[in-house]
């Protein structure tokens, strides 16, 4: 905090003659907004205004905060003189003397233009140095179909842009069937390619394992749960192998592939250069008759996809914005406090990118349909017919129209920067990639996941019903759980080093697991409530603003998700996440939140010394192979 008051501020009470507020804003005016500060009083008339930015002090009457208050969101000087006027009493006459008052703020940075707000974002920093791309990787799991589509996709691309690009292939398959099946494929895609690719089946994966146990010992518990099938196990494990992505990666950069993905990447005729700050306007999704008609939506991009991710992964966020593809003009700063804009500073980088999918929707629940904007819910309901087919959101385009910032990624990114330490995710169960970006920005909380306009083709190996999970309460997952509660821990803490933070996160959850089991319950409870509150809440509103021009059918089935969370609200049940059985008691649900939690804590203490080991040995682990 600056250790000088720097000057005082007030208003000329005079009386001056009426003067109307007119407000013509010039459209190429530029914008401004107040500073997003702390405040204390020192008087009955005057406070200090703490800008929490720079911890800088200023001393003003509270009249004077009164029009800061009211100019928060950016826009045009006279639009914020017009609001003061015929906001504050006493000043409805006195336009000229709140214009000055507000220019002196200008002058003194309080009141923060556009272009001021913009160029602080480079703050006269060098573009970072981009890591290399050690190699795409590829998580596959008996689905042979599926990877010889992604390949074939792949050979085009090859063949399109010569990249020679390293593809590792990570199986994590079940039956000996698909592992010969998917060696296969990878051996015809190198050699008609003439790419590098590696396969990591389970054999080369116990040969990884054994030689990190054997570098690091104390850790041989952690790294067999972390990249290995766990006996008796049942649920889904895609973060085994993307834990394993990191490890092969450390100190680069990657991207990563599932095996229903396919290339090429398109953008949909809504898509718009620049970058969404509005943190209301969600992903759009237009819907398809069939998987044909998905997969033939859109237009090819036509950079080199890779290229077109790895230009901004990594990069820093005054660099990013520096381009034409994602620059922040105006009417993208529009209407918005700086308060919410807190995540764009010059020290953020983009730690990982992401697209879009077009063909099959990428969540087991398709509950997210019933908040969609006005277009996309008259897409969704075009028909009783359309409708019924669209619930199971299986032949759709879901994506963004602009780039969008964001904290964190629900969804798997596409690129990552893995050029410092990345924490891994839960080996177990669905919800991994939320989970390792909560942590990744926990450990790293300067650092923005950045989604891109554009679309990768995503085909299931069979059709999926997701209606049924849609309409029943919304009940997360372990990993959706861990995710948010991660969440709630933003800001909390000081240190730097994502190592130790990574270690301190170990701590908050071995602290959540070590309590009685009462209270385990009672934290579960809670929780499980507010998301089936947030639930209804949410849908009434979007009742509320639909009732005039939905169809009937689209009602009924909003009635009936709100009705089933309104009951489960009210159960007394027991407080069971969806990974846990049907059966299961009060106390049962205590004990598996104490031994997930427990074994997160234990992996995420082991990791940083992996990831360390894997970063020394650079190529060579991977080469090893």
């Amino acid at each position: 905090m600056s250790s000088n008051v720097q000057f005082q501020y007030s208003f000329d009470a005079t009386p001056q003659p009426l003067q109307r507020p007119v407000v013509r804003p010039d459209p190429n005016a530029p914008l401004f907004a107040s500073e997003d500060a702390l405040v204390a009083s020192l008087s009955n008339n005057e406070c200090i205004f703490q800008v929490k930015r720079t911890g800088d002090a200023h001393v003003m009457t509270f009249q004077v905060l009164q029009a800061l208050d009211q100019c928060r969101d950016f826009r045009t000087l006279d639009e914020h003189v017009a609001r003061v006027q015929t906001t504050i009493p006493g000043l409805e006459n006195q336009r000229d003397a709140v214009k000055t008052v507000l220019e002196s703020l200008v002058d003194r940075e309080l009141l923060v233009s556009d272009d001021l707000f913009v160029s602080r974002l480079s703050d006269g920093r060098a573009a970072r140095a981009s890591k290399p791309l050690r190699a795409a990787f590829i998580r596959a799991c008996d689905r042979p179909a599926q990877l010889d589509r992604l390949l074939a996709s792949l050979a085009d691309y090859e063949r399109r842009f010569r990249s020679a690009r390293h593809y590792v292939v990570l199986d994590d398959s079940s039956t000996e069937a698909s592992i010969d099946r998917h060696r296969d494929l990878v051996r015809e895609f190198a050699r008609t390619t003439g790419c590098k690719v590696t396969f990591i089946g389970p054999a080369e994966r116990q040969r990884l394992a054994d030689k990190l146990a054997k570098a690091l010992p104390a850790a041989r518990a952690a790294i067999d749960s972390l990249l290995l099938p766990q006996p008796g196990a049942t649920n889904f494990g895609g973060g085994r192998s993307w834990n394993l992505a990191l490890l092969l990666s450390a100190g680069d950069r990657f991207v990563m592939f599932d095996d229903d993905h396919r290339l090429p990447l398109k953008r949909h005729e809504l898509a718009a250069s620049g970058l969404d700050l509005a943190p209301s306007r969600g992903a759009f999704a237009r819907f398809f008759r069939n998987m044909e008609e998905a997969l033939g939506a859109g237009e090819e991009i036509d950079a080199d996809p890779f290229a077109l991710h790895l230009d901004a992964c990594g990069s820093g966020i005054g660099d990013l914005v520096a381009r034409d593809a994602y620059k922040l003009d105006r009417e993208s700063l529009r209407g918005l406090p700086l308060s919410r804009l807190t995540h764009l500073a010059p020290d953020a980088r983009v730690l990982a990118t992401m697209h879009g999918t077009y063909g099959s929707a990428r969540s087991e629940s398709a509950a997210w349909l019933y908040q969609l904007d006005a277009e996309g819910r008259a897409d969704f309901t075009a028909s009783r017919e359309a409708y019924l087919a669209n619930v199971e959101a299986q032949h759709l385009w879901h994506g963004t129209r602009q780039a969008r910032l964001s904290s964190i990624a629900w969804f798997t990114p596409f690129a990552f920067d893995n050029s410092e330490l990345l924490p891994c995710t839960n080996p177990l169960g669905r919800g991994e990639d939320a989970l390792f970006s909560a942590a990744a920005h926990f450990c790293h909380p300067d650092a923005l996941v950045l989604e891109l306009p554009v679309a990768i083709g995503h085909v299931q190996e069979q059709s999926r019903r997701r209606s049924q999970r849609s309409l029943q309460a919304s009940t997360p997952r372990l990993n959706h759980f861990a995710t948010d509660y991660i969440q709630r821990q933003f800001g909390a803490f000081l240190a730097s080093d994502p190592a130790q933070r990574l270690h301190l996160l170990a701590g908050i959850f071995r602290d959540l697991a070590g309590a009685d089991e009462a209270r385990r319950v009672t934290h579960l409870r809670e929780y499980l409530n507010y998301v089936r509150a947030d639930a209804i809440e949410r849908l009434q509103q979007q009742f509320e603003a639909a009732a005039n021009d939905s169809p009937i059918y689209w009602q009924a089935d909003v009635r009936s998700i709100i009705d089933a969370n309104g009951r489960a609200l009210i159960a007394k049940g027991a407080p069971r996440l969806a990974d846990w059985s049907d059966d299961i008691d009060p106390a049962g649900c205590a004990a598996a939140l104490a031994r997930e939690f427990n074994g997160l804590a234990d992996q995420f203490d082991a990791w940083p010394a992996l990831w360390s080991y894997a970063r020394e040995q650079g190529e060579r682990l991977l080469a090893g192979v």
